[in-house]
């Protein structure tokens, strides 16, 4: 099950204990939303990424990171 909390003021969302995603802009209800959707979807949702998205994505993480470690 997914769930939000607070990690250094940051929403984030984690699934039995561990850190999924850290939500941008202190953005509440949308990680609210998120959660819940992801909750909907079931225990393991089916995400289809190919190798582009994955490597979009863990650029995204890396801009991110240093934005924040930045703040």
């Amino acid at each position: 099950m997914y769930a939000t909390k607070p990690v250094n003021g940051i929403p984030t969302i984690e699934r039995d204990g561990q850190i999924v995603l850290g939500v941008c802009d202190q953005d509440w209800e949308f990680a609210n939303w998120l959660c819940a959707l992801l909750n909907a979807l079931g225990r393991e949702p089916a995400l289809l990424l190919d190798e582009q998205d994955m490597e979009w994505l863990k650029a995204m993480n890396g801009a991110f990171r240093r934005q924040v470690q930045n703040a």
